[in-house]
């Protein structure tokens, strides 16, 4: 596997465990009301709540990434090379750092890594 299918990989890894983590918190407190309030639900709708919550958390971190990216890049936290534009590291003091960096890695071509 390349060094960008590793890249990407990661990033999408990242997205899905993020994704996955916080559908199941959601879907705890979920839980937790209907028990409380004596509502029976269906496991089919929590599957079908589970994997909704999944694609529309997972689209929006991804979005987020790449507004993040593009806010950082407009206010000079990316450092680039000067002859093609790469990107060549990102500042320290950048915020939401963590997120530019998710999009680095779903998108590795940004750096120049094939």
């Amino acid at each position: 596997m390349s060094s960008a299918g590793r890249m990407r990989l990661m990033g999408r890894s990242t997205v899905l465990g993020i994704s996955l983590c916080t559908t199941e918190i959601m879907a705890l407190i979920v839980g937790g009301v209907m028990r409380l309030l004596s509502y029976a639900v269906s496991p089919v709708l929590y599957g079908a709540f589970g994997g909704v919550t999944a694609v529309l958390i997972a689209d929006w971190i991804v979005r987020d990434a790449a507004q993040a990216f593009s806010w950082a890049d407009g206010h000079g936290f990316l450092m680039r090379e000067a002859e093609s534009s790469r990107v060549m590291a990102v500042r320290e003091n950048c915020p939401r750092i963590w997120l530019v960096t998710l999009h680095i890695l779903l998108h590795p071509e940004i750096m120049g890594v094939n």
